[in-house]
């Protein structure tokens, strides 16, 4: 009983740092926080951690298969239950217990929840576009400015496509881990 309970709350656990760091998008470059979604449910996407972060969902989220250039391969992830759907007393349970948990429990937990779909997806990277890193600091969650080098074989990555384009990519964030 004690495993199932630990195996749970390490599920619960890293579907909030995925949820936290990944599966979501903030304001525009205006400078504002995030709205709520379109849908009127009053839940928004993303985070007030970087306004640069596009007011929708990433159309993209996978893990990189190769780089070439400024063209990368990414194998498509199912995406986990995101921030935007819990409310805060849970976002605050799920934070508090991955945040309980040593970084080798944590990467195990997150590597358990990487279910690919089979689908490989190439993108172009467009010089200049915004290129994040996010972590999980002390304090919380973390973005830091990135380059197309920071891009490497294993990261996962959540990519917004320009609405002109579905192939380029308008705006990136890498999971740091």
């Amino acid at each position: 009983m004690y495993k199932w309970k630990r195996f749970a709350a390490l599920i619960v656990m890293g579907s909030l740092v995925i949820g936290l760091t990944g599966c979501s998008s903030g304001a525009k470059s205006s400078g504002t926080t995030p709205s709520a979604s379109a849908s009127g449910s009053g839940a928004s996407y993303g985070t007030n951690i970087d306004p640069e972060q596009p007011d929708r969902i990433a159309e993209v989220y996978g893990k990189v298969k190769s780089i070439q250039g400024n063209v990368v391969l990414i194998s498509e992830m199912q995406r986990q239950q995101t921030a935007a759907e819990l409310s805060a007393a849970d976002k605050a349970k799920r934070q508090a217990e991955m945040q309980a948990l040593s970084t080798e429990e944590r990467l195990k937990l997150q590597a358990s929840q990487e279910v690919m779909t089979g689908k490989n997806i190439t993108m172009t990277v467009p010089v200049g576009i915004p290129i994040k890193i996010r972590g999980t600091g002390s304090d919380g969650p973390t973005v830091q400015d990135g380059t197309i080098a920071s891009i490497k074989v294993g990261s996962v990555v959540n990519i917004w496509t320009e609405e002109s384009d579905s192939a380029a990519a308008e705006y990136m964030s890498i999971a740091s881990r």
